[in-house]
C-alpha cells in the first residue's frame, strides 16, 4: 500500500550538511521545512539549491516548505544604566520608537 501521508523534516544547524540531508531523503522526506525566523532569505536560497541538487542526485523529488518569521516584539534602548525589575513592579509598554 502506497503511503499516504508526506514526511517534512526541518532543516537547520544540525541538519543542514550534505550528509544528513541526502540521509533524510533516503530515509523517506517528502518536503524539507526551512525556518526564516533565524536566517536570511540568501541562507535560505542556497539550501533550497543544496537540496534540490542532492534529491536530484538521488532521483528523487522533495518539496520545500518555508515558514516565515512572525512579528517581532522589539525593546528600545535602556540607557547607560540597567534596570532593576522589582517584584510587583507595575511596567507600562508602550508603541512608538522613544527611548524606554
Amino acid at each position: 500500500m502506497a503511503r499516504r501521508t508526506k514526511i517534512i523534516a526541518t532543516i537547520g544547524p544540525a541538519s543542514e550538511d550534505e550528509a544528513t540531508i541526502r540521509g533524510l531523503i533516503r530515509a523517506g522526506m517528502d518536503v524539507a521545512r526551512l525556518g526564516l525566523a533565524h536566517n536570511t532569505i540568501d541562507e535560505a536560497a542556497a539550501r533550497m539549491a543544496d537540496i534540490r541538487r542532492i534529491a536530484a542526485l538521488e532521483g528523487r523529488y522533495v518539496g520545500i516548505l518555508v515558514d516565515l518569521p512572525g512579528p517581532k516584539v522589539r525593546a528600545a534602548p535602556f540607557g547607560a544604566e540597567p534596570v532593576a525589575l522589582v517584584e510587583d513592579t507595575h511596567v507600562r509598554l508602550r508603541i512608538g520608537s522613544t527611548r524606554s
